[in-house]
């Protein structure tokens, strides 16, 4: 794991909540941060929570306030919560998908693999794909798990391939949303226009896989 792919805040706040053990059970990182300790490929200033187990947002900040200072950005909710620990963007969701690959520990945190990362960014950008979306789609497929993958992985997670691949096809070629957004802070450097070229061929292969 790459912990430097973590903002200095990102890192000291994941180890104080790997330390204290505070959030619901099973809970794992996912999203963007986790993909970047895999990788090291950009840096990621946010966490993205997931747990099969349901919860009160109340009662987990009562408990991260006992460690560190969590600021409420929306109301909290039974089974989700958005805000900042410690000056760090912090999002926890109920997710009961089953996970593809049990995840790994990083500072006693559960790091979700890269293939179940894979099929969520895939949901990810058939919802709204954003320039951090393709990104990490792309990193996933030079390192390995390809888009091609992805979509096995998404069908295995969430068992809806079949209703959903013409609107997963259509998304990869669709950057609309994407282009409004700025470039994340890259630690390996990419270019953007060959990005949108790498989906377009997907979209087109994928096209000839799954909608003859």
């Amino acid at each position: 794991m790459f912990a430097t792919a973590l903002s200095k805040d990102a890192q000291d706040a994941l180890a104080l909540l790997g330390k204290t053990r505070l959030l619901p059970k099973d809970t794992y990182l996912a999203g963007g941060s986790a993909l970047a300790l895999h990788y090291n490929h950009r840096i990621s200033i946010d966490f993205d929570f997931f747990t099969p187990t349901h919860f009160v947002g109340k009662e987990i900040i009562q408990e991260l306030n006992k460690v560190g200072v969590f600021e409420l950005q929306e109301t909290a909710e039974r089974d989700t919560l958005l805000g900042l620990f410690n000056k760090v963007k912090f999002s926890l969701f109920l997710y009961e998908y089953p996970l593809i690959l049990k995840p790994v520990l990083f500072l006693d945190v559960p790091i979700v693999s890269p293939e179940d990362i894979a099929a969520m960014k895939l949901s990810a950008v058939m919802d709204r794909g954003t320039k951090k979306d393709f990104i990490d789609l792309y990193f996933l497929s030079i390192k390995g798990v390809s888009v091609g993958k992805g979509f096995e992985y998404y069908e295995t997670k969430y068992k809806a391939l079949a209703n959903n691949v013409y609107s997963l096809v259509k998304a990869l070629a669709y950057f609309d949303d994407a282009e409004k957004m700025g470039m994340p802070d890259m630690i390996v450097k990419i270019d953007w226009e060959e990005i949108k070229e790498f989906f377009r061929k997907e979209a087109v292969s994928l096209a000839e896989k799954y909608l003859k």
